[in-house]
């Protein structure tokens, strides 16, 4: 099963570094949402074949499509785009622009039913330049007509298999077509949503418009924060843009370590142009979002992080080497101790050890004591550990009180998780003071 159509921006090319991030998002045997808020032509929703799942997008030609292939009208579906296919082939010019003036009469879209709407849009996608869908400021879809000897307009097969999947009464999949917060806030704990926005750009054109009005760096940044409650809330996210300055460095940007991203740098060819042999290589990014670093990370063995800070800087770019060098098994658990050097303040976001950590990392001792006292700094965990060093133990109901009362929100096996973070440090402060090394 693959795409119904071509979509600019398709993410064929790092499909599988896309399912490794995802692999790693889903908890054995759970039962997860996926969710796709900007789905466009679905290549990882299609390559997934979630059982559970929302998706999404803005484009309402687009989503009835997909309501449409659904639907027990898609027989009727391949039946309009045969036709299509046939007076295409008699005369591709006059036929296609005669399809796409369209919207330019008065009455549309209610003057055509939704199959022929939806034939519509598959048969411009295949025929125009590249697959672009591109509206003006009126909404009209303004493409121009692609060269192709004999495109595929109706790949009856294909479609039957989406309907079969998307109709059968074993899967669950909801079909959005609303903005991509109202998608996102769906996401729950232990939920996987993966997020592909229009492309930014390093010169000032901004984001690709494929709507009217277009998708701005501010709708970036504010996507930004609706993921950032959608980790607050237990969910993984992944986003995958155009690797430019200004989307690495909002991702970047948290100055109190309260959300950590791992950032992952791609080479792709993906530069829309006629010609193949012009399109030019580029970088793509996938931010990862775990719901386990904030406000502090998932990593309980200190230990671990005390022998990763003390490792080749090497390793930090390397996860499966990090994983040998501190026993784990998959790299959600190296992202997780990534995440504990961040929140220390021994790690940059690129994956670079800081001034503080270059300064201490090779004396065990005093990396020990800054550690210490940098948990002696923070309530979360002064308090706990003050009460364990007068009754010997640690009350946990009030920590998950304490930390479910910063964030309302946030999931009860979230919270649950976190709390157990903050045993296990106060656990290994009490050892230091044992030790008497300070």
């Amino acid at each position: 099963m693959k795409p119904f159509v071509k979509w600019a921006g398709g993410k064929r090319q790092i499909l599988d570094k896309i399912n490794e991030f995802i692999e790693d998002s889903i908890d054995k045997d759970s039962s997860f949402t996926y969710i796709e808020p900007f789905l466009g032509g679905g290549a990882v929703f299609f390559n997934r074949m979630p059982s559970k799942a929302i998706i999404n997008d803005l484009n309402v030609d687009l989503i009835n499509a997909y309501e449409v292939i659904k639907s027990d009208k898609y027989l009727e579906l391949i039946d309009a785009l045969d036709r299509h296919a046939n007076a295409y082939n008699h005369d591709p010019d006059d036929y296609y622009y005669e399809i796409r003036s369209w919207d330019r009469e008065e009455g549309w879209p209610d003057n055509h039913s939704a199959v022929e709407r939806a034939a519509r849009m598959i048969f411009l996608n295949r025929t125009c330049y590249n697959g672009l869908y591109r509206v003006n400021s009126k909404g009209q879809f303004n493409t121009p007509i692609g060269r192709y000897r004999n495109p595929t307009i109706c790949d009856r097969e294909n479609i039957t298999e989406i309907h079969n999947y998307l109709s059968s009464k074993d899967n669950q999949i909801e079909i959005m077509k609303d903005s991509y917060e109202f998608a996102i806030n769906k996401a729950g704990d232990g939920d996987v949503i993966y997020i592909d926005p229009p492309y930014d750009y390093e010169d000032d054109d901004g984001f690709t418009k494929y709507q009217m009005k277009g998708f701005t760096f501010d709708d970036f940044t504010k996507l930004k924060q609706t993921c950032d409650e959608a980790i607050n809330r237990g969910a993984f996210v992944i986003v995958s843009n155009n690797a430019t300055t200004k989307v690495i460095n909002l991702f970047e940007q948290d100055p109190h370590y309260k959300i950590f991203y791992d950032i992952n740098q791609i080479s792709t060819l993906r530069s829309i142009n006629c010609n193949g042999g012009k399109r030019k290589s580029g970088k793509e990014v996938i931010f990862w979002g775990m719901p386990n670093s904030i406000p502090f990370p998932q990593a309980n063995d200190m230990d671990k992080i005390i022998k990763l800070v003390m490792s080749d800087e090497s390793v930090l770019t390397d996860k499966q080497r990090a994983c040998e060098v501190i026993g784990v098994n998959t790299s959600r658990q190296v992202a997780y101790y990534l995440s504990a050097l961040l929140y220390l303040k021994y790690l940059t976001h690129d994956k670079k050890f800081t001034d503080r950590a270059n300064a201490i990392r090779t004396n065990e001792v005093a990396l020990k004591k800054d550690i210490y006292n940098q948990l002696k700094e923070n309530d979360m965990f002064l308090e706990p550990y003050n009460t364990y060093k007068v009754n010997g133990k640690i009350n946990i109901e009030n920590i998950k009180k304490k930390i479910a009362n910063a964030n309302p929100k946030m999931a009860e096996s979230t919270v649950n998780r976190r709390s157990s973070t903050i045993r296990a440090w106060v656990e290994w402060m009490y050892l230091i003071d044992k030790e008497n090394i300070l």
